[in-house]
């Protein structure tokens, strides 16, 4: 079920608004003006990622830098060899929907 989770207008290109929701905190951020959501969650060490940086739509964990391809999640690199979670998303008028359980 998809479910509004911010505003267009509070996520921006190549930052990350953290929103928590029932089950995880979803991260949302902007690559080339597509909305992307993930769970802030390093696959590697269940530490927030959130605060790591985005470098050519990877987002790099600032802990032990391991490395995510945002739009599929897929581990890039070690010491992550799970993928990160990844959820769709839509825009419906200026909200950004994100497809989570209820």
């Amino acid at each position: 079920m998809y479910k509004k989770l911010a505003k267009q207008s509070e996520v921006n290109e190549g930052q990350i608004k953290v929103v928590d929701t029932k089950y995880a905190s979803i991260a949302l951020t902007k690559i080339d003006g597509k909305v992307i959501a993930f769970e802030d969650v390093c696959t590697h060490d269940g530490e927030a990622i959130s605060h790591g940086k985005i470098e050519n739509g990877c987002i790099v964990c600032p802990r032990h830098f391991a490395k995510f391809e945002l739009t599929s999640g897929k581990a890039m690199c070690m010491p992550a060899t799970e993928d990160l979670t990844t959820y769709p998303t839509r825009i419906t008028g200026d909200d950004i929907e994100v497809e989570i359980e209820d």
